[in-house]
């Protein structure tokens, strides 16, 4: 547990991801009690590393009677139906998410088939799709689904002694995923919005919505114009450059864009074809699509299909169907550009 400013400590669980080693949770002290921010994944490494944190701060769980999650993501929602009921905490997430956790944790055919349909339209081989389509199932362990007893939809403010966080919509990681801004203390809790290095994923799926990369791009450009001092990452390190993050995740976007115009040329591809044409990872060095997981490949799809269609949503690109497959192409002016 690490006090990262006066009645805000960060709690970092472990995580079993090769190039992500935690999740940071964060606890609020409050006139009665604590509000915690995200819980991290399902699994006992977890579990433990939360229990201790607490009992080396010497805080008893029962007096965490607040559970906010930025997303309903396995890392920072799957230990909250665990917590709710041995804290006997309310816990709150955005509607959105809300309404996601039946398809996605409990009852999956409908989605994975779905995500099925989705993957061949944008290309997908045949003999590729089972792999790729059920990628995620092995997460199911790491989350214990439970409903919010508070859905939030923005403009809400979650009072925690001499806290008020406003209730921050920042749809594209997730479409229901929040931040917490603190505007008196310029404390702003991004969880996955915004990271300190890595950029985080935002594809396209079927619960995604119809322009994911826009919806996060508008995202960004609307928390620009808050005053903020500190930012509590859901991964990683606090970090303070906050505006100069924003920029370098743009032009990231921007430079993504290039490299996918570049691999389109004046030919028409699908998203499956120029996402094994480009490089990934380039938050650890850039690998090729033939040293991705089944997992990564996947996450590679959808991002690629994000930008696809948010180029296709400015006027860039044009998108047609073949045989019930997705090809996009430069609009005809632009050729003759």
């Amino acid at each position: 547990m690490i006090e990262v400013t006066p009645g805000i400590h960060r709690m970092p669980l472990p995580l079993p991801i090769a190039f992500l080693s935690h999740i940071n949770t964060y606890l609020v002290k409050g006139d009665d009690g604590y509000l915690l921010i995200d819980t991290g994944w399902n699994t006992k490494d977890a579990f433990n590393s939360l229990k201790k944190q607490l009992a080396d701060g010497g805080v008893n769980g029962k007096e965490i009677n607040q559970i906010v999650v930025t997303h309903a993501h396995p890392d920072h929602y799957g230990l909250a139906g665990e917590l709710k009921k041995l804290f006997g905490a309310t816990l709150a997430f955005h509607q959105l998410e809300k309404d996601f956790i039946e398809t996605r944790y409990v009852n999956m055919d409908e989605l994975l088939q779905e995500l099925g349909q989705w993957l061949h339209i944008n290309g997908v081989p045949p003999d590729r799709l089972a792999e790729l389509q059920k990628a995620s199932v092995p997460m199911l362990k790491f989350v214990t689904p439970t409903l919010p007893d508070t859905t939030l939809h923005g403009g809400e403010t979650i009072t925690v002694g001499d806290f008020n966080f406003e209730v921050i919509p920042t749809p594209g990681h997730a479409p229901g995923h929040i931040c917490l801004y603190e505007p008196d203390k310029k404390i702003l809790f991004s969880g996955d919005h915004i990271l300190p290095r890595i950029t985080p994923h935002v594809g396209m799926h079927p619960q995604s919505g119809s322009n994911p990369l826009g919806d996060y791009l508008d995202s960004l450009n609307r928390l620009k114009k808050l005053e903020v001092d500190l930012v509590l990452p859901g991964h990683e390190q606090p970090f303070t450059e906050f505006k100069d993050r924003i920029e370098s995740i743009i032009l990231h976007h921007r430079l993504r864009n290039a490299e996918i115009m570049g691999a389109l040329g004046y030919e028409s591809k699908t998203a499956f074809q120029l996402a094994t044409e480009i490089t990934w990872l380039h938050d650890v060095k850039g690998v090729g699509w033939h040293k991705l997981g089944s997992w990564d490949k996947r996450i590679a799809i959808l991002e690629t299909a994000s930008h696809l269609e948010a180029m296709r949503a400015k006027g860039e690109l044009e998108r047609f169907n073949r045989d019930d497959v997705r090809y996009y192409h430069l609009l005809q002016k632009k050729k003759n550009e």
